[in-house]
């Protein structure tokens, strides 16, 4: 589809002389291909093209078409002063061009294959034939569309989503696109920000076809992917929100590095709506909430503990409540950089969390039963001096606790255990419940319930149930996670897995059902992590898996009871 070169505009631009770009000739007869390149020259519309000549005799019908599964070809000719004759766009079906010609006057033309969007790359065919061309039976254009611009690897956006942006019908969201050229085999990483709207991105190349996506692997409300390209296409950004709510706007920062980063697992991004200052009744504004916890800075900074110091503390109703409505106190302190440093949390009132955030910290540190008991510790060696901050929390369960707390930073390093203290007591005095894991095997569809009884992810407050299967390396299966119940999301863990966008998905299986396939690294037990992207959400599920590969959906979950 073409969206702003006139052929007043076109006119204008196709009136550089023959010998300015060199161009190619082409007879009747003959099919060329051909790349358009971010060198090309431009149309005044910003789209790119490359030129031709050929001659024709007055009255004998051309057939010309140009096709391309990179880009949405757009097809001119012009006489040899520049003189536009004839265009075309999706004639030829799947948005390809198509179109007969009929030359007026015996002579040479000129022919522009061209694409219909600015910015747009990729690989072309043109060919030009005696006769006319068949009119092809569907000539709607889809899967490609309005490319906002070109970004390169190494290069940062600052841009705005609008309402004036494409809108996905699925689930209410606009959109831009961004080309984006790359390598065969270059690793890249994908940072889409925000403090406006909830970032969401996905890579796609073709007709729309999606690569990998990412909600909130940037940390707080952000989105990263990670991909490396499998040859030298060209591939496209697309800049979105999360679908709740519904059409998101604002600026954002759209940065692409080179080589991978890592990604978070998953986020602690919260956004709720509340009433807009000065708006009128019912407007509704969007609340920034980064790692669980509204950043409204303070009049009063939040007190400082030193190094070395130990602050005994009280949680009460008083204080500020976090989204899972727990209670949090806030205190700041600075680290020397390089230099081990200890964090201790503790309480025989309530069950610790110990929350650490800092502007130059990729994400949240969250621990809950980190240190001796049921105590909360990390030990860890900071980037900078800071200033960090320290968020005293409770778990959600039970609701609201409070009571005395001691809050301790010591120099030096000392042991964390990787899943928490086995001697964690409840504060009724009942043992912490175990965790244990179901089975499933390859070719195998098992039933279950997510229940309160499984484990309660703090960081983003929602339950996770573990399930053991035995892996191969080398080998490659797919697994769905299905529920009415709750919108599914699932991990696989192990040897080998380092986590990012490989071993985890969201609505890849359709209908805002999970489906991920991976290939074992090692051999040896793995780890699928039955879970939900809403906040305690529970329900009875579907889980199966299958040997090989399946297809993704690339449908955005739209259920209606969402």
């Amino acid at each position: 589809m073409r969206y702003a070169l006139t052929l007043t505009a076109l006119a204008a631009a196709s009136s550089l002389s023959l010998s300015a770009q060199s161009p190619a000739s082409i007879r009747v007869g003959q099919s060329v291909t051909g790349r358009l390149v971010p060198t090309d020259r431009k149309f005044s519309d910003g789209s790119l093209y490359r030129m031709y000549t050929f001659a024709a005799n007055k009255g004998d019908a051309i057939a010309l078409d140009l096709t391309s599964d990179d880009f949405d070809a757009n097809l001119l000719i012009a006489d040899a002063a520049g003189n536009t004759l004839a265009r075309n766009d999706d004639g030829g079906g799947s948005c390809n061009a198509r179109l007969t010609f009929v030359p007026p006057v015996t002579g040479n033309y000129r022919l522009y294959a061209n694409s219909s969007a600015p910015a747009e790359l990729g690989d072309y065919r043109l060919t030009v034939a005696p006769g006319r061309g068949a009119v092809a039976a569907d000539t709607v254009c889809r899967g490609f569309g309005r490319v906002a611009g070109m970004v390169d690897v190494g290069q940062t956006i600052s841009g705005e989503l609008t309402s004036e942006d494409p809108e996905f019908n699925g689930d209410s969201t606009y959109f831009q696109r961004w080309i984006l050229p790359v390598r065969a085999k270059q690793a890249f990483t994908v940072d889409l920000e925000s403090s406006d709207f909830d970032a969401y991105v996905l890579l796609t190349r073709g007709r729309g076809e999606k690569l990998v996506e990412n909600d909130d692997g940037g940390g707080g409300c952000n989105a990263r992917l990670v991909y490396t390209a499998q040859d030298d296409h060209p591939l496209r950004i697309i800049v979105n929100s999360a679908s709740r709510p519904r059409r998101q706007t604002g600026h954002f920062r759209l940065r692409v590095t080179q080589g991978e980063s890592a990604t978070e697992p998953k986020s602690n991004c919260r956004f709720n709506t509340g009433t807009a200052v000065g708006g009128a009744a019912g407007a509704t504004a969007l609340i920034r909430q980064v790692s669980n916890v509204s950043e409204q800075r303070a009049a009063v900074p939040a007190p400082v503990v030193r190094v070395g110091e130990t602050i005994n503390g009280r949680l009460t109703s008083s204080d500020s409540l976090y989204p899972d409505s727990s209670y949090v106190k806030s205190y700041q302190f600075t680290a020397t950089p390089g230099q081990p440093i200890t964090i201790d949390l503790s309480s025989d009132d309530f069950d610790p969390v110990l929350i650490i955030r800092g502007d130059d910290l990729d994400h949240s540190i969250i621990d809950d039963d980190g240190g001796p008991g049921c105590s909360a510790r990390v030990s860890r060696v900071f980037p900078s001096s800071g200033p960090y901050r320290i968020l005293v929390n409770t778990t959600a369960s039970p609701q609201r606790q409070t009571g005395s707390f001691s809050l301790s930073i010591t120099q030096g390093a000392k042991p964390v255990p990787q899943s928490g203290n086995s001697d964690c007591r409840t504060r009724g005095g009942s043992s912490a419940e175990t965790v244990t894991a179901r089975v499933i095997e390859i070719g195998q569809a098992r039933e279950g319930t997510l229940s309160r009884n499984d484990v309660l992810l703090n960081s983003d407050s929602t339950y996770a149930q573990p399930w053991v299967i035995q892996g191969r390396a080398g080998q490659t299966i797919t697994i769905d996670l299905e529920s009415d119940d709750f919108d599914p999301y699932m991990f696989l863990r192990g040897p080998g897995i380092t986590g990012g966008r490989d071993f985890q998905d969201d609505d890849g299986g359709g209908n805002c059902n999970a489906r991920l396939t991976a290939t074992f690294p090692q051999t040896g037990d793995y780890e699928i992590d039955v879970n939900t992207t809403d906040h305690y959400a529970t329900g009875r599920f579907t889980l199966s898996v299958t040997m090989g590969s399946k297809p993704k959906s690339v449908a955005r979950c739209n259920r209606s009871s969402q």
